[in-house]
């Protein structure tokens, strides 16, 4: 009896070490939210961008901005599902009332037409990096150093 008690621990560790590795290795939310984007459309002169945010956070989002800058000779046209407000290239999409609350696990997209071959740089989603992470501490510098 020994043997075969001793056979069914080994293979009880083995299946236990196999489950354990399996949920280390499965994907896990983003720790917060992150924002990307897409060129949905391009015909040369102009092109059609969508940004897409997803909550990958424990808790709901309540309200959004995204900020972004688009080099020079690069406008921007129509927009939709969100509301915009512009600084020179600094641009400003935040949420309309019906798309600002954000699920975990959940996203919202809206878009917009550029016209120029440029696209979309330095994009920030409510202070923090669009790719997630924190708001910095410190504001950027301001004479173009890195």
């Amino acid at each position: 009896m020994k043997p075969a008690r001793s056979l069914v621990l080994s293979l009880v560790a083995a299946l236990a070490a196999t489950l354990g590795a399996a949920w280390v290795a499965l994907p896990a939310y983003a720790a917060g939210a992150t924002a990307s984007f897409v060129k949905t459309a391009d015909w040369g002169s102009g092109w059609e961008g969508k940004y897409t945010i997803t909550n990958g956070g424990s808790s709901t989002i309540n309200g959004w901005s995204l900020a972004f800058d688009l080099p020079s000779g690069t406008t921007l046209g129509s927009y939709w599902d969100a509301l915009l407000s512009s600084s020179g290239q600094r641009h400003t999409f935040t949420n309309r009332s019906w798309n600002g609350t954000i699920a975990p696990g959940a996203s919202v997209s809206f878009g917009f037409l550029g016209s120029g071959s440029g696209s979309p740089g330095g994009c920030q989603l409510n202070g923090a990096s669009c790719g997630g992470g924190t708001p910095p501490t410190t504001p950027p510098p301001t004479n173009g150093a890195c």
